[in-house]
């Protein structure tokens, strides 16, 4: 039975090798430098040419002397290797000196120097630091408001473009503006500024607010490019709702525009006719009241135009009519829009 035997034994082995417990990992040595400086280094906001400098305080926590040696930068990082030169001693704090340029950077970044050492025993070290890294090129607000404004005002937003570096800043208007809108560059050096009026006597009749959206370039390559916004609300003495009637239902013949004061208060129609042919007013003018409607029958498929005159207001409030014809296809039909009045200014 010795070829059972030595079976035997074989099998056992194998459990008994199964049972021992698995080879302890060689430990990790520990380290033999302490940073006496605040750690990570945080730098802040930069500006994309502003060179800063993070200084780290390294002490040796060996007891024997060692050489460290950078073994790693990242992008914009440079090091002195001199500072490596003499051995780093028992004890000893040796500030450690590192130059960061932010140049073709932006936003948020972060970064490390990686140190070895002469010592086997000894791992690798990673210095840390972070920043903010500013545009080039910023402006002041990508959003303005106008808010509310009366049809004789023509109030004017400004954006304010900053170039940091030194360099002139250009900035050109790229949008096609529409004709109530008007705009002017101011260039001062590193600053420009973009100004934007608003001219209410140029609007169409039914136009009652806008969120414009204006496009802009620049001369700085990692900021081509701006897209600004500007709101506005026209603020009439009297507010109709709807602004504009649009028959967009062959069957629909008769729709309504109620008139509120702004004010709340109650005011009164001087007069209400149609300008153009296609539509008949059904209600007159009544009293003075906190509201009023008119309802306009179509008879056509023209547009046109429900003016409204009130007293004490030298303009009159005019309303567009408009049939939309469902199987038409192409732009809807443009109301008529009278010639805008000039007014010399004394």
């Amino acid at each position: 039975m010795p070829f059972r035997s030595a079976l035997v034994s074989a099998f056992l082995a194998a459990a008994l090798l199964a049972q021992a417990p698995p080879k302890a990992a060689d430990p990790v040595p520990p380290a033999q430098i302490t940073l006496t400086t605040p750690f990570p280094v945080h730098l802040g906001s930069v500006g994309p040419k502003e060179v800063r400098e993070a200084v780290y305080g390294i002490k040796s926590l060996a007891d024997h002397p060692f050489h460290l040696r950078v073994l790693d930068l990242s992008l914009g990082l440079e090091l002195d290797g001199a500072q490596f030169k003499e051995a780093l001693q028992p004890g000893e704090v040796r500030m450690v000196h590192v130059r960061v340029n932010p140049d073709g950077m932006l936003g948020y970044i972060r970064g490390a120097v990686r140190l070895g050492t002469d010592d086997p025993a000894q791992p690798f070290y990673i210095l840390r630091y972070d920043m903010f890294v500013r545009p080039e090129v910023a402006v002041d607000a990508e959003r303005r408001s106008l808010g509310e404004v009366a049809p004789w005002e023509s109030p004017t937003a400004l954006f304010r473009f900053t170039r940091e570096g030194g360099e002139p800043v250009r900035v050109e208007l790229a949008s096609v503006l529409p004709p109530y809108l008007q705009a002017e560059v101011v260039p001062h050096g590193t600053v420009a500024e973009l100004r934007v009026t608003l001219r209410p006597s140029l609007l169409k009749p039914g136009m009652l607010a806008g969120l414009e959206v204006l496009q802009v370039t620049t001369n700085a390559p990692r900021q081509p490019s701006f897209t600004l916004y500007l709101d506005w609300r026209l603020a009439l003495p009297v507010m109709p709702s709807p602004s504009r009637l649009v028959y967009d239902d062959p069957k629909t013949t008769l729709l309504a525009v109620e008139l509120r004061a702004r004010d709340g208060k109650p005011f009164r129609l001087q007069s209400a006719e149609i300008e153009g042919k296609g539509y008949e007013l059904v209600d007159r003018p009544g009293p003075t009241a906190e509201r009023q409607t008119l309802r306009v029958r179509r008879l056509g498929t023209t547009s046109a135009l429900l003016v409204l005159r009130f007293p004490g207001s030298d303009e009159p409030l005019r309303i567009p009519l408009d049939y939309l014809d469902p199987k038409a296809k192409g732009p809807a039909p443009q109301s008529p829009v009278p010639e805008p009045e000039h007014h010399p200014h004394h």
